[in-house]
């Protein structure tokens, strides 16, 4: 998978993108796995592989947020995959960084975390479902 050294806002990231054609471009970044929907007709300026001495600069895109919850309340699935191990269950309270579930998309184990505190009221899946990108997988309330 080819890696590069990407500077945003003078901010440096490591990238890994698997297949730069596919949209979403799944990739993950500084170890955390994304989705990013890359704007008709942009190029990647001066693309480089890590091992090259300068770093890049990519053009405009629309980042994907990987863990996210709705304004309703619903944490989504960032991408689809199966449903490998579930970590909370219904009037679990839990916080920003906890882990809710594992999705393992492309041979790659994905947590997905909370990212509001608050108390679990519903769990929308099972070990073992295929879920798609967008499906709701948990309802996180105060």
């Amino acid at each position: 998978m080819p890696v590069y050294r990407v500077t945003v806002a003078g901010k440096e990231y490591t990238v890994e993108v698997s297949n730069p054609r596919e949209r979403p471009v799944r990739a993950v970044v500084d170890g955390e796995p994304i989705e990013v929907w890359v704007e008709e007709g942009a190029q990647v300026a001066g693309a480089m592989p890590a091992s090259a001495a300068s770093p890049v600069v990519v053009a405009p895109a629309v980042a994907v947020p990987p863990r996210t919850a709705s304004a309703s309340g619903d944490v989504t699935a960032p991408l689809p995959g199966v449903v490998t191990v579930i970590s909370v269950k219904v009037g679990d309270t839990v916080k920003p960084g906890q882990d809710l579930c594992i999705l393992e998309a492309m041979k790659m184990n994905n947590p997905i975390r909370a990212t509001v505190s608050g108390v679990v009221k519903t769990v929308y899946i099972n070990v073992g479902q295929q879920v798609q990108h967008g499906t709701p997988l948990f309802h996180i309330a105060d």
